[in-house]
C-alpha cells in the first residue's frame, strides 16, 4: 500500500497525476500571456452597475486613449497623490460607478506594445508604491477646519489563477475622527495588460476586516472575468 502520511512519497500514478495539472497551469498561464489583447476586450472585463452592486449609482466613463497617468494610491494630502506617466494611446476606456453610502468603483487599464514594455509599467508603479505606506492625519488642504486621518498598507500580491500579479493596497480614511470610507486598490499586470481597480466601501460602522473582504469579492469579479 502506498504511503499517504506527510512527506511520504507518492506512487508512480499520483507523481503523473501532478505533473500533468501542473504543466497544465504553466500552459494555461502561457496562453493568458499571449493572448493578443485589444483596449476593447480588457474593457468587457468591466463590471457594470449590477455585477458590482452598486445599482442606482452614477456612472462616469472617460473615452479609451484619455488617460495618461495610473494613480498609485490615495494620499493623506490628495494635493500630493504619486502617479505613473504612460502613453495615453494605450489607455482603455475609464469607468466609475459611484452609489452614496455605498462604494465607488474604478476601473482602467492599459494595453502596452508588449508584455516587457508593462513589466516596465509595473516597475515603475513599484517605485512609487512605498510612499503609499503611512498612518497620521493632516488638516484638509481645501478646508483647513476638517482633520483628515488615514492609514495605507501595501503589500505583494502574488500571481493568481488568472495570471493577474502586482501589487495590493489597503486604505481607510476617517474625517474628524469617524471612518468615511475602507478601500482596496489594485496595481495588476497579466501579459501586455496592466489595470488598476479601486474599490472604496463608504458602508458605516461594519467591521474594517469584512469590508475588505467584501472590496476584493467584487474586484476579484473583474480578475476572472474572461474577456467576451
Amino acid at each position: 500500500m502506498a504511503l499517504t502520511a506527510c512527506g511520504a512519497p507518492l506512487n508512480p500514478a499520483n507523481r503523473v497525476q501532478v505533473a500533468t495539472t501542473t504543466s497544465s497551469l504553466v500552459a494555461n498561464e502561457a496562453s493568458l500571456a499571449a493572448k493578443e489583447w485589444t483596449k476593447e476586450d480588457v474593457a468587457t472585463l468591466f463590471l457594470t452597475p449590477a455585477d458590482a452592486g452598486l445599482v442606482g449609482g452614477e456612472t462616469r466613463s472617460v473615452p479609451p486613449g484619455t488617460t495618461s497617468r495610473i494613480s498609485v494610491c490615495v494620499p493623506l494630502n490628495p494635493l500630493n497623490t504619486p502617479t505613473v506617466p504612460e502613453d495615453k494611446r494605450y489607455a482603455t476606456a475609464k469607468q466609475e460607478i459611484g452609489l452614496p453610502y455605498k462604494g465607488h468603483l474604478t476601473q482602467q487599464g492599459w494595453v502596452l506594445p508588449t508584455e516587457a514594455h508593462a513589466s516596465t509599467l509595473m516597475r515603475k508603479v513599484g517605485r512609487k508604491v512605498p510612499q503609499c505606506r503611512y498612518s497620521g492625519a493632516s488638516n484638509d488642504p481645501m478646508d483647513p477646519g476638517t482633520r483628515i486621518s488615514g492609514t495605507s498598507a501595501p503589500e505583494k500580491y502574488a500571481r493568481d489563477d488568472f495570471g493577474w500579479h502586482g501589487h495590493r493596497i489597503e486604505q481607510a480614511m476617517s474625517v474628524n475622527g469617524k471612518r468615511a470610507s475602507v478601500s482596496t486598490v489594485l496595481l495588476l499586470q497579466r501579459g501586455p495588460v496592466v489595470l488598476a481597480l479601486d474599490y472604496t466601501n463608504y458602508t458605516p460602522k461594519a467591521p474594517e476586516q469584512a469590508l475588505r473582504a467584501y472590496n476584493m469579492t467584487i474586484l476579484r469579479k473583474i480578475l476572472a472575468h474572461p474577456a467576451r
